[in-house]
């Protein structure tokens, strides 16, 4: 419906007010309806807000005043222009209302040619800012849009890292996954926002991404390590990080990455930390990534019993793990992992 074909709401207790305004209006080629005091034009709002243009009204009236239908449009149809009507004593007050939200003023008696002048300008201004939500609105839909495509462009991204990962170690396939859906499960307990989530999920899913540095014959070793080969594979946390660097999307995850070895007791690593200074994400997939190392086959092992798992994590509890995270892990594992795992 056209602005043009829209009623304008005269709101005034006087009587031949509101039948100069009525008639004035429609000479102009306005549709218009009228209400006798506040409380009466806030019922026609509520009941035809879509079809109304503008609101004319007095601020001095009987039962609901002006200032409370200015209120009341202001909150729920902000859309919608009020012209105040005001006496010119006045004056201050509807300079106030217009701060509260109303377009303009007029001031009694009013003259033709400022009505017309001023329901112009505000059917205008309303104009612009139909417009302006409606570009605002494209522009929120065009923003949702490219923010998919984006994810999905990170999705693939990770997808094609981990599969990177999993041929590199052909005991760890699905370990990534794995680590990612127990981590899930530990942010659902502990009450972790969902931004915090998904970053524990690209996190987790990409934890391992520095293995992809590391020689195959290291990783897939069936015997024990050196040293030498020891040091080598605690360098995929930092690998990883390294890795990543180029995409810019994953900055917020690099230190979780880096920190996932770090113990709780500052005996981990690369770095030592110790506690809080360990990224509490880090902390998180730092326990679920050892369930599920225990309880995976390895090149090394066989895979421990669950039941073995969950004591270890428990006697680890304070020590290499993060008791706030193994409580979690353990309240997940007795609701959720005890029947999937």
């Amino acid at each position: 419906m056209e602005l043009q074909e829209k009623k304008i709401l005269i709101v005034d207790d006087e009587e031949d007010i509101r039948e100069i305004l009525v008639d004035s209006l429609e000479s102009l080629d306005y549709h218009t309806c009228t209400a006798a005091d506040g409380d009466e034009a806030i019922d026609i709002i509520k009941e035809e807000h879509e079809g109304l243009a503008a609101i004319i009204c007095d601020l001095k009236m009987p039962k609901v005043s002006g200032d409370q239908v200015v209120h009341f449009v202001a909150q729920e149809h902000p859309i919608i222009p009020i012209i105040i009507l005001s006496g010119f004593a006045q004056l201050d007050m509807a300079l106030d209302h217009i701060r509260m939200g109303a377009f303009d003023y007029m001031s009694k008696p009013f003259k033709f040619k400022e009505l017309a002048l001023t329901v112009k300008r505000a059917l205008e201004f309303r104009s612009l800012k139909e417009k302006q939500a409606r570009y605002q609105e494209e522009l929120e839909i065009k923003v949702k849009e490219i923010t998919a495509k984006l994810n999905n462009s990170v999705i693939q991204t990770v997808g094609s890292l981990i599969m990177a990962i999993e041929e590199k170690d052909k005991y760890t396939r699905g370990h990534s996954h794995r680590v990612a859906f127990y981590s899930s499960m530990v942010a659902q307990a502990m009450n972790l926002s969902n931004e915090e989530k998904k970053e524990l999920e690209y996190a987790a899913l990409l934890h391992d991404v520095g293995k992809i540095g590391i020689s195959d014959q290291i990783l897939n070793k069936p015997g024990k390590l050196t040293n030498i080969e020891y040091e080598i594979i605690k360098s995929h946390p930092s690998k990883g990080v390294k890795i990543l660097e180029p995409l810019k999307f994953l900055d917020n995850i690099l230190p979780i990455i880096e920190a996932h070895h770090e113990r709780y007791d500052g005996k981990g690593y690369p770095h030592g930390l110790i506690q809080e200074q360990i990224p509490m994400l880090a902390r998180i997939i730092c326990v679920c990534d050892a369930y599920d190392a225990m309880t995976s086959e390895r090149s090394y092992r066989k895979p421990l019993a669950k039941e073995i798992a969950l004591e270890e994590i428990t006697n680890g509890s304070g020590s290499q793990f993060d008791p706030k995270v193994v409580d979690a892990f353990i309240t997940t594992y007795n609701n959720i992992l005890s029947e999937i795992t």
